[in-house]
């Protein structure tokens, strides 16, 4: 009876946490103005709750609504307000403390610095000799002098895309300074240094020791599990972890936090210290380990719950981990409130309040170690799903069995051993090549292994929830919890509606009789992706693509960007989109193919439609072996491209090469038809209009990125347009598109389109008219296609 009356307690004190954390996360949600639906409905649910405790008898159940809101909707404004920057673009001269420890990737140098002002920037910065980079006297807490531009970071150009601007604002970050010469920057180093920055330079100069006495091999993961450093990690090792869902075990968090303390504490009772001073002992020890590792969300709070764990014991003083928990959660918020929305901290708390919440039931269902882990793991996976759907838009079902694998062998090997390493790497009087001889052969295996798994793993597409399938997802995950709990068959009835549930992104397009045409932003280059009425048939026209150019090894980047895999491939994951109809490229220019190769590798390709002629360029010889004869179709004017699509040039009468022998397609949807017409120039629309006397369209794809060579005047009087569609890089070296092209644009009323100034342009094709959303605000004093 006393045990059903305190779980009674303990359940009305949840429910009063929730409504704070619901009051406080809708006020943060309101004042940064990012998801005002999500802020409505976190508020509503809160009220809701409130208003029910309080006609339970809980009279105070107002106040853990008002007051947390009225607090943070404060807190966040103060903090929001300030959060600008008093520095402006351009060129500059700028005295600066170096904050954090300079990472080298290829000829580029990237850190942290704060001004003698006190706000901080992003310094960028290129060599064109090797030694450059090598800086000891930019180390952490250095004042350097350097000349430079400022520049804004650039948001996100395609919807769904990575919105860097907004990544570093939520770092109080708004400038970029590019250093263009490296070797001008001049550092000393200041003799008064805080604790905080000795520590930071304690973590630089170990990161570097255990690259020069680790081989790279079993550097990268060594310094993930102990600094918090994945950037020493190989990009296909990080891209198969996050593809197998197991990305987490390499962020320092609960489980790390976890081992070390408790393998310490260990240590330190076995040779006879007191446990007091034990305890002491850690509480002094956590808060350097926050630096050392880097501070991010997952570790401080763990570390923060464990020090508080530590404190209460020293007080003696019993207390549920769960109100531990909440005070962290409000208290970070307060302090950090753009943390929020960072991925790490929103799995990291939603997935330990959950656990926390579910531990009795466990516990009691539960006695072997394998059913408790397998429970744990599969709450984990459940509850973290509807946030790994909305960032990365795809899942595999073989993370949980993955998982159940690799969380033993990290927990009970790798980590220990990472940390021994470390510890070893300290003592100079023992030589440390024999003890990483065994362990590097078995991380170049296991570490192949799982790139092998990643490249081969099926991969569940769902593509991203709205907010409002986001909150069914957690109103049914909610559901399972509650009828789990009692033990109700009917929670298989709800995993089966929450399964579906994650179904819906994908397949409500195939519902949808509208046409979608979307001009991607992938620079200098051109890629447009076509969904016909009720996503029957998929295509993709061109996939830009990054011209490379040879480099010396120190040169050369961990990771090289690709239009196809970087653009594209998110995009079409993130519509839920994993199969394409046909992947039509116009001609053998790398901005239109140079992406080919990641598309390829990605997403399942039915038929790949290339023009008839002679290959003339290098990447086109590539793109012909990786294709398979049955896939690769030759196509001229005349043919069809399913029922979708009629090729109207480059005809068979002639030969064509260059951005003349561009393919030509005609399509219609809902009797708006429209033209693409590749990089087609003046030669090649005098031919098409000879051919097509009577050709008329509503939406042209204006040629060759708005070059003045294209879309000539006797193209559009007799094509007649309402909507033009220019697909240009920002600030691109050519000039595109050419004033001359748009002045024939606009004097004639056509409405212009551009991914220079628009970014990604989505046309929604109804029965009844267009509707375009553009990814970047609209322009002043531009004109708009009718609705």
């Amino acid at each position: 009876m006393l045990q059903k009356q305190k779980h009674c307690i303990f359940q009305k004190q949840v429910n009063k946490a929730f409504i704070s954390f619901l009051s406080a996360i809708s006020a943060i949600l309101f004042v940064v103005q990012l998801e005002s639906t999500l802020a409505l409905i976190f508020l509503l649910i809160a009220l809701v709750l409130s208003s029910y405790s309080f006609s339970k008898g809980e009279r105070a159940a107002p106040l853990f609504f008002l007051l947390p809101f009225s607090l943070y909707l404060c807190s966040t404004s103060f903090i929001d307000d300030r959060n600008a920057s008093s520095l402006k673009p351009g060129p500059t001269s700028l005295t600066f403390y170096v904050k954090e420890a300079p990472y080298i990737n290829g000829s580029q140098l990237t850190t942290t610095i704060k001004t003698t002002d006190g706000e901080t920037l992003l310094l960028m910065g290129y060599a064109k000799e090797e030694v450059e980079l090598y800086r000891p006297d930019m180390s952490v807490g250095n004042i350097c002098q350097a000349k430079g531009d400022l520049t804004q970071p650039t948001a996100a150009r395609n919807r769904y895309g990575f919105d860097y601007r907004q990544y570093l604002y939520y770092q109080h970050i708004h400038m970029l300074f590019r250093v263009t010469q490296l070797a001008t920057i001049s550092c000393k180093s200041i003799d008064s240094q805080s604790f905080v920055t000795k520590v930071q330079k304690y973590r630089h100069n170990a990161t570097q020791r255990l690259q020069e006495q680790l081989p790279p091999s079993l550097s990268g993961i060594v310094l993930a599990l102990t600094f918090g450093e994945r950037r020493y990690l190989a990009p296909d090792v990080i891209e198969a972890y996050s593809k197998l869902g197991v990305i987490h075990l390499l962020a320092i968090s609960g489980l790390h936090v976890g081992i070390l303390t408790g393998s310490i504490f260990y240590l330190l009772i076995r040779m006879g210290i007191p446990r007091e001073v034990v305890f002491i002992s850690l509480l002094a020890f956590l808060p350097v380990f926050i630096i050392l590792t880097g501070a991010s969300p997952p570790v401080i709070r763990a570390a923060i719950m464990t020090m508080i764990y530590f404190f209460l014991v020293l007080l003696r003083v019993p207390i549920h981990p769960f109100y531990g928990f909440s005070a962290i959660f409000l208290l970070y918020l307060l302090v950090q409130p753009y943390a929020l929305f960072q991925l790490g901290f929103q799995l990291s708390f939603l997935v330990s309040f959950t656990l926390l919440l579910m531990q009795k039931p466990i516990m009691d269902r539960y006695h072997s170690y394998g059913k408790r882990l397998f429970c744990v793991t599969t709450i984990a996976q459940l509850v973290g799903l509807p946030l790994i759907a909305y960032h990365f838009f795809q899942w595999s079902p073989l993370s949980l069995l993955i998982n159940l694998v690799y969380i033993p062998f990290i927990s009970l090997v790798l980590l220990p051993y990472s940390f021994f390493l470390v510890f070893i790497s300290e003592l100079p009087i023992i030589p440390i090549d024999p003890l990483v001889m065994a362990s590097e052969t078995l991380m170049v295996w296991i570490h192949k292994w799982v790139v092998e798994l990643g490249n081969n793993v099926y991969m569940w597409v769902i593509g991203r929830p709205t907010i409002v399938q986001m909150m069914v997802l957690y109103g049914f995950l909610v559901a399972i919890a509650l009828l789990w709990e009692k033990q109700s068959y009917w929670t298989w009835v709800a995993i089966g509606l929450f399964c579906v549930a994650l179904t819906v992104p994908a397949q409500l397009p195939k519902f949808n009789g509208n046409a979608v045409i979307t001009m991607l932003d992938v620079g200098q280059g051109d890629s447009f992706l076509i969904e016909t009425p009720n996503r029957k048939e998929v295509y993709l026209i061109d996939t830009g693509g990054v011209m490379t150019f040879a480099t010396e090894d120190w040169e050369q980047r961990k990771k090289t960007f690709d239009t196809g895999k970087d653009i594209v491939v998110p995009y079409l994951k993130a519509k839920g989109i994993k199969s394409l109809t046909g992947l039509i490229l116009t001609h053998g220019d790398f901005d239109h193919i140079g992406g080919a190769k990641g598309i390829l590798e990605n997403v399942h390709v039915e038929y790949v439609y290339y023009p008839e002629g002679e290959l003339e360029k290098e990447i086109e010889v590539e793109l012909f072996e990786q294709v398979d004869d049955e896939k690769m179709v030759l196509v001229k004017a005349g043919d069809m491209i399913s029922n979708q699509f009629y090729v109207l040039h480059p005809s068979s009468d002639r030969i064509w090469s260059g951005n003349d022998q561009s393919i030509v397609l005609y399509g219609s949807f809902h009797k708006q038809s429209i033209l693409f017409t590749g990089d087609l120039e003046e030669e090649g629309e005098d031919h098409l209009l000879k051919g097509f006397p009577n050709l008329k369209v509503d939406i042209l794809k204006a040629g060759h990125h708005g070059s003045r060579t294209s879309t000539q005047e006797s193209l559009l009087d007799q094509l007649k347009p309402n909507i033009a569609l220019v697909s240009a890089g920002v600030n691109n070296r050519f000039g595109h598109p050419h004033p001359e092209v748009l002045e024939r644009l606009h004097t004639r009323d056509i409405h212009v389109y551009q991914t220079n100034i628009h970014g990604s342009v989505e046309l929604s094709i109804r029965s009844d008219g267009i509707s375009i959303h553009k990814s970047v605000p609209q322009a002043a004093n531009e004109k708009t296609a009718p609705k």
